[in-house]
């Protein structure tokens, strides 16, 4: 119950992606900070805009491995197999982001050494936080389409997203609960 008391407060959800490095709306401040008035180019402020929302990306991708990965012996059987499954997902889903980062000249963000999550005691709890995980990292990727300067991080970005769609649908089904609650995928923050 403890739980699902964090689930369901706003503030302890906020709090926690706070602490767990993840800002709100996938690297927006970052973006608009960049947008400023400065003597750079606009390829160079287009690719420090592009760093930050991918590096926002990969805190998403390193709190989701995290997850993922203190959560495995909780899960059993199919839950286990798929949340393995995604584990690795999420592994390459990094990759490809610090890669990106990489090439555009920057510095991709590090897994922290701890993330401060709320205590699982049960396979239930488990699929519920990364439930909230893979939501918030839906909403974040959404709100970071448009502000992508390359279509070809865009296609990343789209790929990635439809991935984490689909997290989220196995994980309500292995909750019991409707796999597709609604017409639009839009995450919840």
């Amino acid at each position: 119950m403890e739980f699902e008391r964090f689930l369901a407060d706003p503030v302890s959800r906020r709090r926690f992606f706070h602490s767990a490095g993840v800002a709100a709306g996938g690297g927006s401040a970052a973006f608009l900070a960049a947008c400023g008035g400065s003597s750079k180019s606009k390829n160079e402020t287009s690719a420090a805009a592009d760093v930050a929302i991918l590096n926002s990306a990969i805190d998403l991708e390193n709190t989701a491995i995290a997850a993922y990965t203190a959560g495995a012996p909780f899960l059993k059987g199919e839950v286990l197999r798929r949340g393995r499954e995604f584990l690795g997902q999420e592994k390459g889903h990094a990759d490809t982001l610090s890669t990106a980062v990489s090439h555009l000249g920057g510095h991709p963000t590090r897994p922290k050494a701890s993330y401060d999550f709320p205590r699982v005691r049960n396979q239930r709890d488990v699929l519920l936080l990364a439930s909230m995980i893979e939501n918030r990292a839906i909403a974040a990727y959404l709100d970071a389409l448009p502000k992508l300067s390359s279509p070809d991080l865009r296609a990343t970005v789209a790929s990635i997203v439809t991935t984490e769609a689909e997290h989220a649908s196995v994980l309500l089904g292995a909750l019991g609960r409707p796999q597709v609650p609604s017409a639009f995928v839009v995450g919840r923050r």
